[in-house]
Formats: structure tokens, C-alpha cells, sequence
């Protein structure tokens, strides 16, 4: 190859470089705060992600909308941190061991985000984080509980869609795979496309068929996968099968209708 087609070529890598490289950067950018903002991180993560969301969102080095999805997320974070991640209706297990009678109870939250602990006082959750929660009733419940074990599991509302044995919401633990959650809807209808599993957000794609296949496969939970309440795990209905014996006769008969046609016509 010539010497000027090979600079040519050189100059022509270097410029595709540097275009997948600022394409590439605000997703880099954004990874970072996105992974510390999980269902379970502390409030130190959460508020250094919001900081580097208000440094993506205050930099010239990115689009418009890039920027503005910086200051969106940033204000869903600050929410979090001012309300707590525990609403009214929310499920949490709740296990106390080392006392005269061990309590396994799953509470619900109430009105005023207040939890109810079996046998003990109601639990103020204003503004508390689920990575919170199980030190806080440590706290709380010191007066009761010297010396004892307390261990919580919040539980996610999640929902199963599509051709499965019982379509649905299902309350379900963090540690739970996508697997287990397929299980628990009964698993794949007969005409069921396992190989097409999606996650859905509303109307937003959360994960195509590909990457489904790649968590499953992996055993990822849906706190790793960072599912959040309302989220469905989509179940497709595999398209029909072509019936060729009746595709063969049916292109049979268009063309003896044709011949015929043709021969009336020659008349």
C-alpha cells in the first residue's frame, strides 16, 4: 500500500476514534452515578452521585439532552434522600433472634410511612433508605432487644406479562433471578418464545432478549440487574408456524385458478 494511502488511512482510525470516544464518554460519565444510586446504596453514595450528576449536567463537554437527563436523575436522587425509599403499602421482613420467642413476621408499611413491628412499636420511615433500615430498628428496638439479631429483607413488587401460567404481580425478595421470578409465574406457556425475554419500565426497554438471556445465564437477581417496583418481566408469544403442506396446497390452488382463468380467457 502506498505511504499516502496508508497516512490517509491513519488519519481516517483516528477520526472514528475520537467520534466513538465522545460517544462513548457521556455513557462512561453517567455509569458511575447510575451504579451508586441502586436500590441499596448509603446516602454517601447516593449524594456523591448526585454531585457528579450536577458536574455532568453543569459541563459544555456534553449535548443538551445528555445534560438534561443529568439533572433529572440528580433531582430523583435528591428526592430519594429527602423522603426515603419506603412508601405506604411497602412489604419488609422482619426477623429478630436471640429473644425468648424469635419473630419471622412480614410487615406492611402503613399511612404516614410508619412500620409495624410485631410486638413491639411502630417504626417512624420518613426519610430513611432501605441500606438504613435494618440499623435503624437495631436502634429502635434496643429497649426491647439487647443482645439480639435483627435482620430485614425489604421485598420489590414486580410483575410477570405475556404467555405464562399465571400473568401478574408477584412480591418477591432482591436476591431473587430472573429465573426463579419465571418460576413463580407459573413458568412459559406452551406457546411461549423463551429465547425473547424482555424487561420493561413502563414503556421504556430495560433490557432486550439478548441481555435477559446473558443475566439468566449469569444467575443476576433483580437488584443487580437494579429492577425497581412496577418494573415486568415480558413474555412473548412465539410467532405461528408456517404450515407448509398447507402453503403448498394453497399455492396449488392459485395456480390451477390461474390456469383456468387463462384458458377461459383463450376461448
Amino acid at each position: 500500500m502506498p505511504i499516502r494511502n496508508c497516512a490517509a488511512t491513519a488519519r481516517a482510525l483516528a477520526v472514528v476514534s475520537l467520534l466513538l470516544a465522545a460517544a462513548i464518554a457521556p455513557l462512561r460519565a453517567q455509569a458511575e452515578p447510575e451504579r451508586l444510586a441502586r436500590r441499596n446504596a448509603s446516602r454517601a453514595d447516593l449524594e456523591s452521585a448526585a454531585a457528579q450528576l450536577d458536574r455532568l449536567a453543569a459541563s459544555t463537554a456534553y449535548g443538551e439532552r445528555t445534560r438534561d437527563r443529568a439533572r433529572a436523575e440528580a433531582t430523583v436522587i435528591r428526592r430519594r434522600l429527602t423522603a426515603g425509599d419506603f412508601r405506604p403499602g411497602d412489604r419488609i421482613v422482619v426477623r429478630i433472634e436471640g429473644i425468648e420467642e424469635a419473630l419471622d413476621d412480614t410487615a406492611t408499611v402503613l399511612e404516614g410511612k410508619r412500620l409495624p413491628v410485631k410486638g413491639f412499636r411502630q417504626v417512624a420511615l420518613e426519610g430513611v433508605l432501605r441500606a438504613e433500615l435494618e440499623p435503624l430498628l437495631r436502634t429502635e428496638l434496643t429497649d426491647f432487644v439487647r443482645n439480639a439479631t435483627v435482620t430485614v429483607r425489604p421485598l420489590m413488587r414486580v410483575a410477570v406479562f405475556g404467555s405464562v401460567a399465571r400473568q401478574g404481580y408477584v412480591i418477591v425478595p432482591m436476591e431473587t433471578t430472573l429465573d426463579d421470578l419465571l418460576s413463580l409465574a407459573g413458568g412459559p406457556a406452551g406457546d411461549s418464545d423463551p429465547q425473547q425475554l424482555t424487561l420493561q419500565r413502563g414503556d421504556t426497554l430495560l433490557l432486550d432478549s439478548d441481555a435477559v438471556r446473558v443475566a439468566i445465564a449469569q444467575g443476576r437477581t433483580i437488584n443487580d440487574i437494579g429492577l425497581e417496583d412496577g418494573d415486568a418481566l415480558m413474555v412473548p408469544r412465539a410467532p405461528p408456524a408456517r404450515n407448509v403442506s398447507q402453503l403448498v396446497q394453497t399455492l396449488s390452488f392459485v395456480i390451477s385458478i390461474s390456469f383456468s382463468i387463462l384458458a377461459i380467457a383463450r376461448r
